[in-house]
């Protein structure tokens, strides 16, 4: 029911369907070092109270948007506040992954709506982070240092701090904590929150892609050598490009299992009533695309792939044409049996 509702959310207030899963996608590109990436973190949640109570009162009929971009370097000083959204996403990335990768600018787009019936209210939040990434050639190795080592861990990196953007119409608001959107729009109802069972909730981190941190090779493999896969990202002039790897995740299978929403629920008491609250943080849907043939490899825990431009095939025969393979070899089989018993 609470599932159904917030997919409901998306499609009246405006959100694509798109928008229902926490997304990864990157094209890196080792002969350039310096590339876009694009995070996006997905949360609903729903407060489910009685009929007729002040809550009820509070939400039933509103139906609220809020929407706003900013962008900028990582200059800390900058008034938006997305320096220091950049800064701690840095931090994060050297302290906690022990990536080499640095975000030199950002866009961060933040869209929320806020839906009221006479028995509940739902929250829906979306939370784009578009930075340029530059730094993931760990070195250069081969022939004419054809073959690049190219940094993974970045990845996965989660804030779990607010982040407070300022904004010319809505003033300051945490983006990072669902919180942020009721602080803004009913601040006493906020604090109340707070101060209940709800907080934990109210407080996890919408910028959190820790579900991307699943190891590289568990993730889809394929190869492209047409090149095609490059064009939607605008980077190369038609006729330039060429092989690319594609390694994806999200896509639910027998080999990666199924990748199901974190829920999570609590009761708080708000002025005397009960209220229940649901939240939902979707799966996981990334891509990374690499210009290259890519091996996936690790050394010490730490991820990388191995690229190299210019070789005749892949360099990691990839899960399903392994498949095919096994099949292939036991059709063989299975032919000079029957060819064996027909000469009997």
């Amino acid at each position: 029911m609470a599932l159904s509702s917030a997919i409901a959310v998306l499609l009246v207030s405006g959100f694509s369907t798109q928008a229902y899963a926490n997304e990864l996608d990157a094209l890196l590109l080792p002969d350039k070092n310096r590339s876009n990436a694009e995070f996006a973190g997905v949360k609903f949640i729903e407060l489910r109270y009685p009929q007729g109570s002040q809550l009820a009162q509070l939400f039933d009929g509103k139906n609220d948007r809020i929407e706003f971009t900013v962008n900028g370097t990582f200059d800390s000083t900058q008034g938006s506040g997305i320096g220091k959204v950049i800064q701690m996403v840095n931090n994060a990335l050297l302290k906690e992954n022990k990536s080499p990768v640095v975000v030199e600018n950002a866009t961060l787009k933040y869209f929320a709506t806020v839906k009221g019936y006479p028995d509940r209210a739902q929250l829906a939040y979306r939370v784009e982070f578009n930075p340029t990434i530059a730094g993931y050639v760990l070195q250069k190795t081969g022939e004419n240092n054809q073959t690049a080592m190219v940094d993974l861990e970045w990845r996965d990196f989660a804030i779990n701090e607010p982040l407070l953007i300022n904004t010319e119409r809505y003033g300051t608001l945490n983006v990072n904590y669902p919180i942020g959107l009721l602080q803004l729009l009913y601040p006493e109802l906020a604090q109340k929150l707070l101060s209940s069972d709800a907080k934990a909730i109210m407080e996890d981190p919408i910028m959190n892609f820790d579900r991307f941190g699943l190891s590289m090779k568990s993730w889809h493999y394929l190869f492209d050598v047409t090149g095609k896969q490059l064009e939607r990202y605008s980077v190369f002039k038609p006729g330039e490009g060429g092989t690319v790897s594609i390694h994806s995740i999200g896509e639910s299978s027998f080999r990666e299992g199924t990748y199901l929403p974190v829920e999570k629920d609590a009761t708080a008491s708000i002025d005397g009533t009960e209220v229940k609250i649901h939240a939902s943080t979707p799966p996981p849907s990334g891509q990374i695309t690499i210009a290259g043939y890519s091996r996936i490899d690790e050394s010490n825990g730490a991820e990388f792939a191995m690229v190299s431009p210019n070789s005749r095939g892949p360099p990691e025969i990839g899960f399903q044409f392994q498949v095919l393979l096994i099949f292939a070899g036991m059709m063989s089989a299975i032919a000079v049996f029957v060819m064996f018993k027909a000469r009997k």
